[in-house]
């Protein structure tokens, strides 16, 4: 089972829309809120825009006697460090080099697979 820290970034269900926010299914049957407030003042028209069973992307803030508090609005928040994320160690000078060779080996497996379906 996957232990949650803060800064996780995940993609979940959504399975409850309140007054209160978005409840949030995420995966390993852990579940959290979107509170309203993360949506500033426009929380009655941006609710409009969910619905449940919508798979949504969010972080992780903080985790209290297993409750989870998520965001939204901070799941590019580089202050919310995520420890699971390879590029979380790489310097700013590194990253377009470690992205480039990760952009590479993504192709070379991608013309793997293709030869194997092709193949089959």
């Amino acid at each position: 089972m996957k232990k949650y820290q803060a800064g996780n970034r995940v993609t979940g269900v959504i399975n409850n829309i309140t007054d209160l926010g978005l409840f949030v299914t995420l995966p390993n049957r852990h579940s959290g809120l979107v509170h309203h407030s993360d949506f500033g003042n426009n929380w009655p028209r941006q609710r409009r825009q969910y619905q449940i069973g919508d798979h949504i992307r969010v972080v992780v803030v903080h985790i209290h006697k297993g409750k989870f508090n998520l965001s939204v609005a901070r799941v590019n928040d580089p202050k919310l460090i995520d420890h699971n994320n390879q590029f979380s160690t790489t310097k700013a000078a590194d990253f377009n080099r470690v992205l480039n060779q990760t952009n590479e080996n993504a192709k070379k497996e991608i013309a793997q697979l293709r030869q194997v379906l092709t193949k089959n």
